[in-house]
């Protein structure tokens, strides 16, 4: 059985270095419209890179790309700079501090249409069933979606995956009035949280979501259930600024074909992607073996951008009519 799921951004769990099976030279990119003027031919600007990571599982790609010689395959050399966050990583693309960075599509939109020069270069991964976790305490009177009203919820970040998916649940079920209240948690100390009783409940990724459960947490609900509204949902991405893409065109269709290819070659070689985990995350065997795996996506998908949108402008966190196109960069074929 294969196990596929979410991991949404936050603090960093441990560090992909992704060092398993070699890569293809095969590469994907996408021709389905977005944003900006350059060609995906021709002689790269610059071959150097400073792209700002995330290590957990679905920002993965960047990792393998750069283990596995994808990124070489394409002519860049590209160097990967910690980063705690997405508000974080918007801002530091946007001043120039960092010339690409991991992100998700949700605090993109936000950003972008507060004013925020940034597009969407590269859509990762998207949400798949498993992984994305909303538990309590065994013996806690959390019982079921109801319960949740007045609640204290941990989340890494507010408006972001966690309370956006959560939130878009409750309205599927006809729960609009279910009112939790959240509170920001770092991954790594949201079970503890939750054990200690600050937080009466937890919602975490892989590969904490595992860890959780294995440590006999109980989980009220799967915010990536396949039946459930949130099911697919193109979460996970790649930014940069206007100006760099205006100025680097050519560059920044590398990466983005070396990141696609990468991501696929995950989806080919999934029991390697596993057996390297234990070893260079430090995630135990069993959590590694069974862990929700996110999806990785061959192209961007300016539409599956706007099935997210949709959502944020029912939650008045987007306007209406917001055009995700305008801050996406697709290169021309």
């Amino acid at each position: 059985m294969r196990f596929r799921g979410a991991v949404a951004g936050a603090t960093a769990f441990a560090m992909l270095g992704l060092a398993a099976c070699g890569g293809d030279d095969d590469s994907s990119s996408s021709d389905s419209g977005g944003s900006g003027s350059g060609s995906s031919d021709g002689e790269l600007e610059t071959t150097e890179l400073t792209v700002g990571a995330l290590p957990l599982a679905d920002y993965s790609a960047l990792y393998w790309a750069q283990e596995n010689g994808f990124f070489e395959n394409e002519g860049l050399t590209v160097t990967l700079q910690p980063v705690q966050g997405g508000p974080q990583a918007a801002q530091s693309v946007a001043t120039g501090e960092l010339d690409v960075s991991f992100s998700n599509t949700i605090s993109t939109s936000i950003a972008a249409q507060s004013g925020l020069p940034i597009k969407t270069v590269v859509l990762t991964s998207a949400l798949g069933p498993g992984g994305l976790s909303v538990y309590v305490n065994p013996d806690s009177d959390v019982q079921d979606l109801e319960d949740l009203d007045g609640a204290t919820i941990g989340i890494n970040a507010t408006n972001n995956i966690g309370d956006v998916t959560l939130k878009n649940l409750l309205k599927e079920e006809g729960l609009d009035d279910v009112e939790p209240t959240f509170v920001e948690v770092p991954f790594p100390e949201m079970l503890s949280g939750v054990q200690a009783g600050s937080i009466d409940v937890g919602y975490s990724p892989e590969p904490f979501s595992s860890a959780a459960l294995a440590a006999g947490e109980r989980e009220i609900v799967d915010l990536a259930d396949p039946d459930g509204p949130n099911a697919g949902l193109a979460v996970s991405n790649f930014i940069s600024s206007d100006q760099f893409i205006s100025d680097n065109p050519n560059t920044v269709a590398a990466f983005a074909r070396a990141m696609y290819a990468a991501g696929q070659d995950i989806e080919a070689h999934e029991a390697d992607w596993r057996a390297w985990l234990p070893t260079i995350a430090q995630v135990p065997a069993e959590v590694a073996a069974n862990m929700a795996m996110p999806d990785f996506l061959p192209e961007t998908d300016i539409d599956a951008i706007q099935r997210v949108d949709d959502i944020l402008v029912d939650q008045d966190l987007l306007q209406d009519g917001y055009d995700p196109a305008d801050d996406t960069y697709v290169p021309e074929s």
